[in-house]
């Protein structure tokens, strides 16, 4: 059965650009440069970048998003920011935070710490910033409650001195006016006096200041505001103080800086994959070694990257910071493509002209660059179905950068092969471009180590001949895979011992899959690890994470609160978070309505009616002014006749991981669905925090599955074989499963950003085994041992080149001070690994075991027919290689041996005297085969014979190189 019905086309299609391009590469050189350079002008003008943070991380359709339209625009629209407490927000907004410990001692609350704290909140009250309308400070832009800023309540006891005259209780506390305040939101590392809730000491204080933010006006005030603050807070200077700060700032500032080390990084990376280019493609011939065009394989991929930002500017698509990887992911590509077609070009004869050796060259290569190249943009082209958003513009730019790299692989960099042809056509130095001596007529030996190159019997001519191959064309590299690692790795021993490691790897693949951890410190970890936004979280996480935060639980709807069912019904609802691990007891939730039932039981009413029960909550109960705190949480209609939406909080219990911030997240979700009250569970911080890591695992596994799926089609339609297009998907999901595994062993959480390196993983994968699938089924050979080994000798060489300059683009990101580039490396350096084991040494074998025979006629040549046959292919047996040629009698048959070198059998019965000879002008290397079957002159190496019978016009070809052993018939 035929496979080849797209493969076919394609390769005829391939033939002629590839002649094309050879005979005029000019316009293949001057468009791609044309096109890059319009493109890339974009970039100057009309290039924007994304830095919010909620919009970058807050997986997009997400069910707090979906609730915070209602809560903003249908109920909670009157409440805005000049009368609110920070938990009413349905927004972050704008703040900015200080943890503040003691240097000298361990006690935070000692009267000369206490006034060096003091002094620090003076200097953030007098942090003053200049607007072309006046002067700013934080009085001028703070979240106002009851017409005064609203900092924490420990900032607000600096003039009791409490801390000195009377006793602080931990973690609750009351207030002279009776308020009861929450002291373990801001004293940590507290220890209590004799086992009472009287505390005796504290390591450290955290001082909170809300600005407004509920125009863009604010914001933007807010915002250089942050930037002022964050400056004097690095320089403040204290001997009793160890400060740190935050502000919402932080992310973006944080991303900015990150951008700055990718710009860095990519000039250091890139000098050192060009080094390594050079030394892969260079030789000891001047003529055949190809420095300057491995450089221009880096262009080409720098061209990609060029058109890509380009393009994306102009039509208005932001760049973000997570889009940093792509210039690393298209060098690795473009870098993998170069070598394939180097490798390619190699494979061709010296002995054909320019143009008919891109043709072959183009053949080869581009079909197996083109399925790399598809399933790579497919892959990143799945991944914009995520719902993150960041992850998605990363996977916009990388799926076009890798068209781009693709386009301009096979025009520009095509051209320039054909270029660096012509030039050795004319046997002109690599270098100096000068014409030079072959070695045999070097006049010194400094000639020949510096200058010589090529050889004198060389001279251009037509052939039509596709697999004529010339084996001193082949770098140590291609050799040292076919004579000696493909023998040596599709030996039976060997293959025993590969599929008994194989199946080592995926046990602990599988392991560490059922073991990895989902979510991480987002905010976090894009800071470096010297960055003061690190410094404050790892405090916050020692002292801060007992308490909090203070999730909301929210009635979408109008409720009868004067009806005993609805009470019972919110009360049993609190009472069971309250009861679980995840939240603290009753003493630290907010409900107004427990309050109020106190207040009605106070005035002795005990079933108030509707009217009673309306008009009691708003004209008495809400205006006392220690219960004025519920009047954001309360919304009345417009005749404050029915209360139309109201909320509750219950507080978190040792929230210190982000696993338990989505276990709890998930739990207060499950408990209020279940009611029938139509209640939601809300946070300030639910969109871009807990959902993502709800949403993270359901998008990486629909994304990459999809992707997968779509890998299969495409492997199916361009390689023709459907067992070796099952291989390949079946390596890329083995690929990903041991990555996410080893991942797993190395403690790298599943996050947004190994997300992205995962679809970047399921890229690299396709390459490594692709290729070698790819060259298996093209092999020209009909054993499966022999197209293994053919496989490796073809594409071997440039996998592993593109896999070392892959390692080379990233080692320096172990060096970094940055969990983004650690993770990154960490998981390119697994893909790298087990993508090349897979690609050289698990998937020959594989293939080898496999896929079923090939009969030569499904690759080449007809089916044989009744008057004779003709089995060609080789065995090996004992490292001996021989052909087995036999047919039925038949007289006057003649045997018609390549380049016009026939020998007429007649009148025998028996097979005699036939010659096979090496397609060349010459006879020598002609090896006789007797009448009973054994060859008596050796088979040269690396040549390829064509053997023609032709009983009645029928013809049988059969292109096969064989080993310079002396071959015995079978």
């Amino acid at each position: 059965m035929k496979f080849d019905c797209v493969e076919k086309p394609l390769r005829v299609l391939f033939l002629s650009h590839g002649k094309l391009v050879g005979k005029h590469p000019a316009p293949f050189i001057i468009i791609p440069i044309l096109l890059t350079v319009i493109l890339a002008t974009g970039i100057f003008t009309f290039l924007t970048t994304e830095k919010d943070p909620e919009v970058l991380i807050a997986p997009e359709g997400s069910q707090s998003l979906r609730n915070r339209v209602i809560l903003e625009e249908d109920l909670y629209s009157e409440v805005v920011d000049e009368n609110m407490l920070p938990r009413h927000q349905l927004r972050i907004g704008r703040w900015v935070f200080l943890i503040v410990t003691p240097k000298t001692d361990d006690n935070i609350l000692t009267i000369p710490n206490m006034e060096e704290v003091s002094r620090l909140h003076t200097t953030v009250m007098n942090v003053t910033i200049q607007l072309d309308d006046g002067y700013y400070r934080y009085e001028d832009l703070c979240l106002m409650w009851n017409g005064e800023c609203h900092e924490n309540d420990f900032v607000n006891l600096f003039d009791t001195r409490i801390f000195e005259n009377a006793s602080l209780t931990y973690p609750l506390a009351m207030k002279s006016n009776g308020e009861i305040f929450l002291t373990g939101a801001f004293i940590g590392g507290v220890t209590l006096s004799n086992d009472t809730d009287v505390i005796e000491k504290a390591e450290a204080l955290v001082l909170t200041y809300n600005l407004r933010s509920d125009t863009e006006e604010e914001e933007g005030i807010g915002l250089k505001w942050e930037g002022e603050f964050l400056y004097q807070m690095k320089h403040f200077i204290s001997d009793k103080l160890n400060v740190y700060r935050l502000a919402s700032i932080s992310f973006t500032e944080e991303l900015d800086a990150s951008s700055a080390i990718t710009l860095d990084l990519i000039t250091i990376v890139g000098l050192i994959v060009v080094t390594f280019c050079v030394l892969s493609t260079a030789m000891l011939d001047w003529i055949r070694t190809k420095p300057i065009l491995a450089t221009l394989g880096l262009l080409t991929a720098g061209l990609a990257l060029g058109s890509t930002l380009g393009l994306f500017a102009f039509i208005g698509i932001p760049y973000t910071n997570t889009a940093g990887a792509m210039p690393f992911l298209i060098i690795g590509i473009g870098v993998d493509d170069m070598f394939i077609m180097i490798s390619a070009w190699r494979r061709t004869s010296v002995h054909k002209s320019v143009p008919d050796r891109m043709s072959q060259a183009m053949e080869e290569s581009a079909l197996s660059v083109t399925i790399t190249s598809v399933t790579d943009a497919l892959a990143f082209g799945i991944g914009c179905i995520t719902d993150f958003y960041s992850i998605r513009l990363f996977c916009i730019y990388a799926s076009v950068a890798v068209l781009f790299c693709y386009f301009y692989m096979i025009t520009f960099f095509a051209a320039c092969m054909a270029i660096t042809g012509y030039r050795e056509e004319q046997k002109r130095h690599a270098l100096t471009l000068r014409k030079v001596l072959p070695k045999q007529d070097a006049p010194s030996k400094a000639y020949s180590l510096f200058c010589a190159g090529g050889s004198s019997d060389i001279s251009p001519r037509k052939d039509n001949h596709q697999y004529n191959v010339d084996e001193s064309s082949d770098s140590a590299l291609m050799i040292f895979f076919k004579k000696y690692y493909g023998p040596f790795v599709t030996h039976s021993f060997s293959a025993t011992v590969i599929v008994l490691l194989y199946l080592a790897y995926l046990g602990f693949s599988i392991l560490g899959c059922v073991y990895l951890e989902e979510g991480g410190e987002v905010v976090e970890n894009i800071a470096s690890d010297d960055s003061y936004l690190r410094m404050y979280y790892k405090e916050e996480k020692k002292y801060f994470r007992n308490y909090g935060p203070d999730m909301s639980v929210i009635a979408m709807s109008e409720l009868e609160y004067w009806n005993s069912d609805v009470q019972n019904g919110l009360e049993n609802i609190m009472a069971e978070l309250e009861a679980s691990e995840y939240f603290h007891i009753s003493n630290f939730s907010v409900s107004w309505l427990r309050h109020y039932l106190e207040f009605l039981d106070v005035q002795q009413i005990e079933v108030p009616s509707r009217e009673v029960f309306l008009n009691i909550l708003w004209e008495q109960f809400l205006a006392l002014p220690v219960y004025k705190q519920f009047v954001p949480d309360i919304i009345f209609d417009s005749n404050n006749q029915s209360i139309i939406s109201s909320r509750f909080y219950v507080l978190g219990k040792d929230i210190d991981t982000t696993k338990r911030e989505r276990d709890m997240f998930l739990y207060i979700r499950r408990v209020v669905a279940k009611s029938e009250l139509n209640l939601i569970a809300y946070h300030r911080a639910a969109p871009w925090m807990y959902e993502q890591y709800i949403a993270i695992r359901s998008n990486t596994i629909l994304t990459l599955g999809i992707g997968v799926a779509s890998m299969f089609l495409i492997s199916l339609i361009l390689i023709p074989h459907p067992i070796c297009a099952i291989t390949v998907t079946l390596s890329v999901v083995s690929t990903l499963m041991g990555v996410i595994g080893y991942m797993s062993h190395l403690s790298i959480p599943l996050d947004s950003i190994s997300m992205v390196t995962l679809f970047i993983s399921m890229g690299f994968s396709v390459d490594y085994s692709a290729h070698i699938s790819y060259a298996y089924t093209a092999s020209p050979y009909q054993h499966r041992r022999n197209r293994s080994i053919h496989a490796l000798y073809s594409l071997g060489a440039p996998t592993l080149q593109g896999a070392i300059s892959t390692f080379l683009a990233i080692f320096l990101f172990a060096l970094s001070n940055s969990y983004i580039y650690r993770t990154f490396f960490w998981m390119m350096f697994l893909v790298t690994i087990i993508g090349i084991f897979h690609g050289l040494v698990f998937l020959p074998v594989f293939l080898m075991v496999l896929v079923p025979k090939f009969h030569p006629s499904e690759f080449k040549g007809t089916e044989p027919t009744s008057n004779g046959t003709l089995n060609s292919g080789y065995k090996a047996d004992n490292d001996i290689e021989y052909i087995d040629v036999s047919r039925p009698s038949h007289n006057n048959a003649s045997f018609k041996i390549s380049s016009g070198i026939a020998v007429q059998q007649s009148g025998s019965s028996t097979m005699s005297n036939l010659s096979a000879a090496r397609r060349q002008d010459n006879v020598s290397g002609i090896a006789n085969i007797s009448s009973n079957g054994d060859v008596n002159r050796p088979i040269y190496s690396n040549n390829i014979y064509k053997i023609v019978y032709n009983p009645n016009h029928v013809t049988f070809k059969s292109l096969y190189p064989y080993s310079s052993k002396t071959c015995n018939n079978s």
